[in-house]
């Protein structure tokens, strides 16, 4: 056999190495949902539920909320 030979076989052993690999169901797969945060609907009916009014300021509320997201986030993902 020659080297030409010897290199197309170990390509071919790897390759069919790393297609069991991925085939390899072992129910271990972590699937993970996108991230899906609260639309400003969703933020009005929660200020309104924690009994902000319309006197209250409107942008620091949203700022609560945003901040509040980004730490949601930062624990699970």
């Amino acid at each position: 056999m020659n080297s030409e030979e010897d290199e197309f076989r170990r390509i071919e052993a790897e390759a069919l190495r790393l297609w069991a690999a991925q085939t390899d169901d072992d129910d271990t797969q972590v699937y993970a949902k996108p991230w899906v945060g609260l639309t400003d609907e969703d933020k009005k009916k929660i200020a309104t539920a924690a009994g902000c009014t319309e006197d209250d300021d409107g942008h620091i509320v949203m700022e609560i909320f945003r901040l509040a997201e980004i730490k949601l986030k930062e624990r699970n993902t």
